[in-house]
C-alpha cells in the first residue's frame, strides 16, 4: 500500500501503517489543513516503485501479516474464537 493522507484521520492511519507497522510506503506524509499540497509525479512514482519492489522489507512484512491474518480467521484461530465467544454471550 502506498499512503498519501489528505484528510481527517488518514494521516494517523498512514503513520501507523508506514512507521509503526512497516506495512506501507509513504508517498507524502505531511499534509496541512487549508493548504495546497502539491505532490510531484516523481514522488508518486518513487512510492509506487517502492511498493512494487519484489524483495522489499515492506512486501515481506505484508506477506507475514497476511499469513497471520488467515490463521486468525481459521477455525481455532484467535479471531474465529473471539467471534464465537462473542456470539455465545449474545445468545445466552
Amino acid at each position: 500500500m502506498a499512503t498519501w493522507p489528505v484528510y481527517a484521520e488518514q494521516q494517523l492511519n498512514a503513520f501507523e501503517l508506514v512507521r509503526e507497522l512497516g506495512l506501507a510506503v509513504a508517498i507524502k506524509m505531511d499534509y496541512r489543513r487549508d493548504t495546497q499540497v502539491v505532490v510531484s509525479a516523481e514522488e508518486i512514482e518513487r512510492g509506487i516503485r517502492e511498493v512494487m519492489e519484489y524483495d522489499s522489507d515492506v512486501r515481506k512484512r505484508v506477506k507475514e501479516m497476511s499469513e497471520k491474518s488467515k490463521k486468525a480467521l481459521m477455525e481455532g484461530g484467535s479471531s474465529h474464537s473471539s467471534l464465537g465467544h462473542f456470539l455465545d454471550q449474545i445468545f445466552l
